[in-house]
């Protein structure tokens, strides 16, 4: 009879251990670090993830996994089981959380958006170089380490210009990957719409070809700000003038370093750009730019351009 009584026990344990729950949405249940098997149990309990203490603690020491739950941030589905809910917290697949870096962001602003995630740890010991951080959504879970994601931040750069620079078209004007960096990120910063990278790549490999200055805004931006705010405005005259190690318009070649962090995409118009002859480009209103392959036409065009801003402005006056 003792031992009838014994197995019903078992099996009505066991049959509640793996009986679906009904929660009314997904939950989250986080286990800090250095947290035990019992207050881990204790805390499901408490939070309502499970509906019988006694029955998870047995199936835990029963399946040999009470040293076997790891830290971390767990979604529960709203159908989980008990036994589903260890076996979740067992493999450790933590629920996983976005982090969006886009295209143009300077370095400063990446670690302050790194910094300001709170559910990331650790500091920011180093500040990576400007350019070496690839601009893209990373996944992480909760508790990950700020320069953990960084160094991923930073291989991802790297094995993106590796790959652009082994691919690059014959002929190009630069000695070495970084200076591809450098006009990548002056493309990034020019190119409002996808399909004109490559054409306002062939701009500035032809004017640094024809040792023109490549005589960009962004780049003279840069060496106001460093990338740490957005100027908000025009470049003042005695900007343009001002010599800085940035300001394309005084110096020759491709500024000191980059100006942001540039996506695959123009890294790869930096390496493959359009064959053209143009040499001048200005907005055209639209989004867009019109492109020029003598002073001439592009003073024709920076009127045109000239004449749209004016009405604009007359627009918003009224």
């Amino acid at each position: 009879m003792f031992l009838i009584v014994i197995g019903s026990v078992m099996w009505w344990g066991k049959a509640k251990y793996e009986e679906p729950q009904n929660f009314e949405i997904t939950r989250t249940f986080i286990i800090e670090p250095g947290e035990s098997f019992d207050i881990i149990s204790q805390n499901l309990s408490t939070q309502n993830l499970i509906n019988n203490l006694y029955v998870l603690k047995f199936g835990i020491i029963f399946t040999q996994n009470q040293k076997k739950l790891k830290f971390g941030e767990y979604e529960i589905p709203k159908t989980a089981s008990m036994g589903d809910i260890v076996n979740l917290i067992v493999s450790g697949e933590t629920k996983i959380h976005k982090l969006v870096i886009p295209e143009g962001f300077s370095t400063w602003q990446v670690i302050e958006r790194i910094k300001s995630e709170e559910l990331l740890s650790g500091d920011v010991i180093i500040l990576p170089l400007e350019g070496s951080l690839a601009p893209q959504t990373y996944l992480f879970s909760r508790g990950d380490d700020r320069e953990a994601l960084l160094s991923k931040m930073k291989n991802k750069q790297t094995s993106i210009l590796d790959n652009a620079w082994d691919n690059r078209v014959e002929g190009l004007p630069f000695e070495n990957k970084f200076e591809v960096l450098k006009l990548a990120s002056i493309i990034e910063e020019e190119a409002s719409l996808a399909d004109e990278r490559k054409i306002i790549a062939s701009v500035f490999i032809n004017r640094l070809k024809k040792k023109m200055k490549l005589q960009t805004d962004p780049s003279v931006i840069y060496g106001i700000t460093r990338g740490e705010y957005n100027l908000g405005r025009g470049l003042f005259l005695s900007e343009l003038r001002n010599l800085t190690p940035w300001n394309t318009y005084k110096i020759k070649g491709l500024p000191l370093t980059p100006i942001s962090n540039p996506g695959e995409a123009s890294i790869y118009a930096a390496t493959n750009p359009a064959l053209t002859d143009f040499l001048y480009f200005v907005a055209n209103g639209s989004g867009g730019h019109w492109f020029a392959k003598s002073y001439q036409k592009h003073t024709e065009n920076v009127k045109k351009w000239r004449k749209i801003e004016e009405r604009r402005k007359n627009e918003s006056d009224d």
